[in-house]
């Protein structure tokens, strides 16, 4: 296994004074699937604007909520969007120079290397606005796809006769760990020659057949794709590549920054020593419930039974277990219920008075 972990990001989680032209680096322990992290990666900015008046003045309108006054700008479009690149990088940081090629995945994990996936925003930021990046890992329910370390690896040229045709592979493989072999079955420039592609697992005569090269990337199958490139394409050049089954990011992260007033654009090259401060590692920033008694839409609970007790993924922070953080409201069990001058024919929802309890990771609610 080589699930990828996080090492470090920049901008930090809290960071101000961020410059609008600031670029997301986010460094892991191996190399990254591109294909996936394009997929589970997202920036966000507010998607409203609420001072839009003169004087920064708060323009709503009563009836509607909305702002009728809504100005569009990088800084209020929700999600933003960006270009996503990966680089290899040293243990300290520093670019890899020349950018190193693998075969397979035995190969990237003895080079000791990280991968840096940069996120470069399309437009510049919005000054002081906050940003928040979030990054999806295998341990959010209902998702059927995370950030995965690498899957495709480079093609190995070794068996190649022609000096000038090349092969690019893309895509997220979702199948299990083999090799795939291209072979050229008929000799010529792209679009004329021709070529057949199977698995290690399987025999050269399973293979498919009959397959024209293109300069635009063309399915194969488990989620490859493949274009080819240069020309002069000679009978029986085969080229190959390792790939493996994705394996997820254990757990999802996000993280905020506030960019600054504009007047610098560029990340300084003393980073380190100015307002942007160092690149840190982060935990994971989300609390879990893991279990709850009685469940979720538990019925037919006796009388006697006064006490709620909820389990945390982590240890609670008692001083943030108050009255004003934990409420216990009563419903009508219809479900039909007024608040206002109108309950009393319904009976409205009531707050109940609680006593709270925390031990560890574990919250009790006596009411």
């Amino acid at each position: 296994m080589s699930a990828p972990i996080l090492q470090s990001i920049f901008p930090n989680d809290g960071q101000t004074s961020v410059p609008i032209r600031a670029d997301i680096e986010i460094t892991f322990d191996v190399g990254i699937d591109p294909n996936l992290a394009l997929r589970n990666i997202a920036l966000y900015g507010p998607d409203f604007d609420r001072t839009s008046g003169p004087d920064s003045a708060l323009w709503i309108d009563g009836e509607s909520g909305a702002n009728p006054f809504f100005l569009t700008s990088p800084g209020y479009q929700g999600r933003v969007p960006f270009t996503l690149t990966t680089v290899y990088v040293k243990t300290d940081g520093t670019l890899v120079d020349p950018q190193p090629t693998f075969a397979d995945r035995a190969a990237e994990l003895a080079s000791g290397y990280y991968q840096k996936v940069i996120v470069t925003p399309d437009n510049a930021l919005a000054p002081l606005t906050e940003y928040t990046v979030y990054m999806i890992g295998d341990s959010e329910a209902g998702t059927d796809s995370a950030l995965s370390a690498r899957t495709i690896f480079d093609v190995d040229y070794s068996a190649v006769i022609s000096a000038t045709g090349f092969i690019q592979i893309y895509g997220g493989y979702t199948g299990t760990a083999d090799t795939v072999n291209v072979k050229v079955t008929l000799a010529g420039d792209i679009g004329a020659a021709k070529y057949k592609w199977w698995y290690d697992s399987e025999l050269e005569a399973d293979a498919r057949t009959g397959k024209i090269t293109s300069r635009r990337y063309r399915n194969l199958e488990d989620g490859l794709q493949i274009r080819f490139s240069g020309s002069g394409f000679l009978l029986g050049d085969t080229y190959t590549f390792a790939v493996y089954p994705p394996d997820y990011l254990a757990t999802s992260y996000s993280w905020s920054f506030t960019t600054g007033t504009g007047s610098i654009e560029e990340v300084p090259t003393t980073a380190s020593t100015s307002v942007i401060g160092t690149v840190t590692s982060i935990a994971p920033t989300y609390l879990e419930v893991v279990s709850m008694t009685p469940g979720n839409g538990s019925w037919h609970q006796t009388f006697s039974n006064a006490t709620i007790t909820i389990e945390f993924s982590e240890d609670l922070g008692a001083d943030t277990v108050t009255d004003s953080t934990v409420s216990v409201y009563a419903y009508p069990v219809s479900g039909d219920f007024r608040d206002g001058p109108s309950s009393t024919s319904y009976g409205p929802y009531t707050e109940l008075f609680k006593k709270l309890t925390v031990t560890d990771n574990i919250l009790t609610i006596e009411v």
